[in-house]
């Protein structure tokens, strides 16, 4: 066998490269025969213009990026069959530290492996070494992938435990290589418009999901993102780390009736929304829906529209999306669910819009608890069966982090209301309205003595 998946990024993602390349599906199905297919294939691509511009970030002063060099087919070609040679099966161990199944021929510098530093820079590696440690293959491998990089701004890797998630990704990745080739028409790294990394790092796994027809919320991938490049001065690198249940919230959302209500929550996150003006603006906003997501940060109050009293997704989105992501239990769901529904059937019945505004505009944590403290008093007055809460209830379900988290309880429970009451407050606004408007005629009237 000649490949397995190492962990490191750079290796696994040409790894990849190759498979895709070569209609492998595994890298221990791949030969020596498909390595040299690829060498054979790649060669022409990375000389072009475009490839040549975007190598300069991947691999500086190599074959392709050293202006220094006059032949640099056949530089990159010995360097690319040279590696070949050296390949070697994979053993029990190895001294190399990506793979750690092969022995080191020479050391690599940031021109061969990004982001490892360069020779000269000897404190950079282990034992003041002028290199870092990696075998032929995973060195060879490393070179393949930029057919699978992503250009956003800088450029970006996507990394996952997940076949699946690497495979379909590669796999997009690779048939946009493809048409450069048939339009003789080459621009560089798979490109869609994106500038800002999080909104691609979402736009891919989205549409990973839904283009693919799996299991995906019993995928449990765990998918990184690095966004980096390699120059010789100023190289830089920013890691995203998507937790495995956001992206299994993502796999539940696909079906079309609750990815129209994600849309819509989504949308709620752009910075300065009211100046977007075209589409496109979308892929380079801002979006604090997908920062939170990322943070560990809850979106509840993303699923209300506060000014017009609705709400986006039912109650069993917002439950999936607290049970997954945030983790909440079971018990506390139910507590929540069922105070939304005491609260909306006090506000319908004794029809007290005034408090479910208070209730709104409570802007601290004790006036909001007041706001819970004046309507449990109200229901006692007309003779309400059971409280609102206990006050375990209280402590453990409503306000289990007291001062700290109560936003988030004020805003579950205004989502229940809003899905409980949203037509019939929608009816109240219109009766208000038409009261007024009789109001102002009656006025009217009277004033030209009618």
């Amino acid at each position: 066998m000649i490949y397995h998946y190492t962990g490191n990024p750079f290796v696994d993602n040409g790894i990849w490269a190759i498979c895709q390349w070569t209609g492998k599906k595994n890298p221990d199905e791949l030969e020596i025969e498909d390595i040299m297919e690829c060498v054979s294939d790649i060669v022409p691509i990375y000389l072009t213009e475009s490839w040549r511009k975007t190598l300069f970030s991947v691999f500086p002063n190599n074959a392709v990026t050293n202006p220094s060099i006059k032949n640099k087919e056949g530089k990159l070609k010995e360097l690319f069959e040279g590696l070949v040679l050296q390949i070697e099966p994979l053993k029990e161990a190895g001294n190399c530290i990506s793979c750690g199944k092969r022995d080191v021929k020479a050391l690599r510098t940031k021109t061969e492996i990004p982001l490892i530093g360069s020779g000269t820079l000897i404190n950079f590696f282990p034992y003041g070494q002028q290199g870092a440690d990696y075998c032929p293959a995973c060195t060879l491998a490393v070179q393949f992938s930029p057919l699978v990089f992503y250009a956003c701004g800088k450029l970006l890797l996507i990394h996952s435990n997940s076949d699946k998630v690497m495979r379909y990704w590669a796999g997009k990745a690779i048939k946009d290589v493809r048409r450069q080739i048939s339009a003789n028409s080459y621009s560089g790294c798979f490109d869609e418009g994106y500038k800002n990394p999080v909104n691609a790092l979402f736009h891919i796994i989205e549409d990973i999901i839904i283009q693919y027809d799996e299991n995906w919320v019993e995928e449990n991938p765990s998918i990184n993102m690095y966004h980096f490049t390699n120059y010789n001065q100023g190289p830089d690198l920013d890691i995203y780390r998507v937790p495995t249940p956001v992206f299994r919230f993502l796999a539940c959302v696909k079906e079309p009736e609750r990815f129209t209500e994600w849309k819509k929550i989504v949308r709620r996150g752009y910075f300065n929304l009211d100046k977007i003006k075209e589409g496109d603006e979308y892929k380079n906003r801002g979006n604090s829906v997908y920062i939170n997501l990322l943070k560990g940060r809850s979106i509840v109050k993303y699923f209300i529209d506060n000014r017009n009293r609705q709400v986006h997704g039912d109650w069993e989105l917002l439950e999936f999306y607290l049970t997954e992501v945030r983790n909440m239990g079971g018990k506390r769901l139910d507590t929540l669910k069922r105070v939304g529904d005491s609260l909306s059937e006090y506000i319908k019945d004794t029809e007290n819009i005034k408090r479910l505004n208070q209730l709104e505009m409570a802007s601290s944590f004790a006036s909001f608890r007041n706001q819970l403290r004046l309507i449990e008093k109200d229901r006692i007055k007309i003779n309400a069966q059971d409280p609102l809460f206990t006050l375990e209830e209280f402590m453990e379900d409503l306000f289990p982090e007291g001062n700290l988290g109560w936003r988030e309880t004020q805003d579950l429970l205004l989502f229940r209301i809003y899905e409980n009451l949203h037509n019939w407050l929608v009816e109240q606004d219109a009766l208000k309205s038409e009261l007024i408007s009789s109001d102002e005629e009656e006025m009217i009237l009277s004033k030209e003595g009618l």
